[in-house]
């Protein structure tokens, strides 16, 4: 759709746009935290004597199960991914699960009973600490599955602001970024999610992006530089980049690869 847009519109137009279609996101977003989450956010932590062992448990055993939850629609996706880089300041693997509904969610809590972390015992003896976060995926876009190429980037945020105005910051200055990356080629996909309970918790938000490969990945920060000169054009965009209230802080990111079957 930004690709049709920047043909027809220009690059100048297309942030006015998306930051229509962002401020009804925005309100659908409100609507879906006055109900319980339908998203987790699962990070699983393991020795760097272990990492082999679980990543060949979270690729056999794991995503076969995984799998038949989402064939049985306890799951409506999930998405599995295993951090690159031995970091001891961050996950070994994350599971990125939602639900199509409550219902799933009542099956999920008898999952955990039998499986933990939707893990079974074997691997749940590999891990060394287990983090869940009840979750809103706010924004998204809709890739196709992710293929062996793919490569992830997770970056985790500390928030200063209100709710309701992070979302409002982030259909006006963050999604017309997202989307002129897909545009440009580099970036198959999304999401954004906002914790529930997140008192305490190490990010108040977490931006998942799909590069389509390496490639695609270390042409970030050129691509980041160049879709941000075209977005100046746009007033609207332009005020809020130069805005110099504080909204958010960057922490740690993860570079982290998809556990598929393909």
């Amino acid at each position: 759709m930004a690709l049709r847009l920047s043909r027809r519109l220009g690059w100048s137009a297309i942030a006015s746009v998306l930051a229509i279609v962002g401020l009804a996101g925005s309100a659908r977003a409100a609507d879906l935290r006055e109900d319980g989450p339908l998203a987790l956010v699962i990070t699983y932590h393991t020795t760097p004597g272990n990492r082999l062992a679980l990543r060949r448990q979270l690729e056999t055993t794991g995503l076969r199960q995984f799998q038949h939850w989402k064939d049985e629609g306890t799951l409506q996706n999930y998405q599995i991914l295993f951090s690159r880089h031995v970091d001891s300041g961050t996950w070994d693997a994350s599971a990125l699960l939602t639900f199509p509904g409550h219902d799933a969610l009542e099956r999920w809590k008898q999952v955990e009973r039998v499986a933990p972390a939707g893990l079974s015992q074997k691997t749940l003896e590999l891990t060394t600490s287990i983090d869940t976060a009840p979750a809103d995926l706010v924004r998204r876009s809709n890739p196709a599955e992710p293929r062996k190429t793919s490569v992830f980037m997770v970056v985790p945020y500390e928030v200063f602001v209100p709710t309701e105005e992070y979302l409002s910051y982030l259909d006006g200055y963050v999604v017309p970024q997202l989307e002129g990356w897909i545009a440009e080629g580099v970036l198959a996909g999304y999401g954004i999610y906002l914790p529930r309970y997140f008192a305490g918790r190490p990010w108040a938000s977490l931006l998942v992006l799909e590069y389509k490969n390496d490639q695609a990945l270390g042409m970030r920060e050129s691509i980041v530089a160049k879709v941000r000169a075209r977005l100046k054009e746009d007033p609207q965009w332009k005020a809020m980049s130069d805005n110099k209230k504080r909204i958010r802080e960057e922490k740690q990111a993860v570079i982290a690869d998809p556990l598929t079957t393909r």
